[in-house]
């Protein structure tokens, strides 16, 4: 019995050092890969959004331009 109950936790102890190993497998290269293609897909979004309010920013200052001929 006490040989069984030794036999498992060796067993346990080896497959959590194999599971530990193999999460370290030094892998970090495609994350990082991940991480660049977010930040460009977020550098795009705001270089759009800032595109879209200077286009926002040119139509009012043109029709602000025609309500004053408009009134005059």
């Amino acid at each position: 019995m006490r040989l069984t109950w030794m036999k498992s936790i060796i067993r346990i102890t080896v497959m959590l050092s194999w599971a530990a190993i193999a999460g370290c497998n030094g892998e970090d290269q495609p994350a990082a890969a991940a991480d660049s293609e977010v930040l460009k897909a977020e550098r795009e979004a705001l270089e759009k959004a800032k595109a879209v309010e200077q286009t926002v920013l040119d139509a009012a200052a043109q029709q602000r331009q025609q309500i004053e001929q408009s009134t005059q």
